[in-house]
């Protein structure tokens, strides 16, 4: 098994059960105590878990954002299920805004099999994958480069964004409740705001992780985008909220 693979599989473990020693985690993942050593020190070094006398811990700080690969790999399975209902809103034509999350990157796949699209995006790496694609015509901010996050942010960013307006924008968050959409940094709040405000329509794309979690920035309410797209069937207050205030659901 690879470290990203046993990286997601100890936070896959730690969601279910918050704590956990270090023996039961080397066990579980048949290594030894010096790889999981190194395991251990990566994810405290993303802020992603604490430990202490033996015992391992999730944090899940409303304050911090994690560099833009380990987010990409993190739960890759489910950010590709979630793409590949994206781009059922998809077609030919289309001007779109799309931020520079994780999830939004694997849209490249799609977007190659369209024609005449234009891509507005504060993304560096879904820029790149759309380097070359005949069909899309691809506009990125200027800005500042967050590094790590492949993000470009700051206000030349938002500005340039009011060159343009969109038949939709896709954006991803921190997370997402019954009566908010939430994130983890006010720069990063900015850009997606700006996008939701000069498109048609919104699509948020969340995996389960985000679902039922708040952080301390509020970017608006569900009722304030088209649709919501997960992977799993979100709890049912969450559902029953969403639909009250109009949004509709894909899971």
């Amino acid at each position: 098994m690879l470290q990203n693979e046993r990286l997601e599989t100890i936070l896959q473990i730690l969601q279910r059960r918050k704590q956990v020693t270090t023996g039961e985690l080397a066990n579980s993942l048949y290594i030894s105590s010096s790889t999981l050593r190194r395991d251990l020190m990566a994810l405290e070094k993303l802020g992603k878990i604490t430990r202490r006398y033996g015992n391992v811990e999730l944090v899940r700080p409303a304050t911090v954002e994690f560099p833009y690969l380990f987010r990409q790999q993190e739960n890759e399975k489910a950010k590709r299920a979630i793409a590949e209902s994206c781009s059922t809103f998809l077609g030919d034509g289309q001007a779109l805004f799309i931020d520079s999350s994780s999830t939004a990157s694997f849209l490249a796949t799609y977007l190659e099999r369209l024609d005449n699209m234009v891509v507005i995006t504060n993304g560096l790496r879904l820029a790149e994958s759309l380097d070359g694609m005949a069909g899309v015509k691809t506009f990125i901010t200027g800005g500042r480069l967050r590094p790590g996050s492949g993000s470009i942010l700051g206000e030349v960013a938002v500005d340039f964004l009011d060159n343009f307006r969109a038949d939709l924008a896709i954006i991803s968050c921190t997370g997402i409740t019954a009566d908010g959409i939430f994130m983890s940094s006010e720069e990063q709040s900015s850009i997606k705001r700006k996008m939701l405000g000069a498109s048609k329509s919104t699509l948020v794309l969340a995996d389960h992780t985000k679902v039922g979690q708040q952080a301390y920035y509020r970017l608006c309410a569900p009722g304030d985008v088209s649709a919501i797209i997960t992977d799993i069937k979100p709890p049912a207050d969450i559902l029953a909220a969403w639909a009250k205030a109009d949004v509709e659901t894909l899971y």
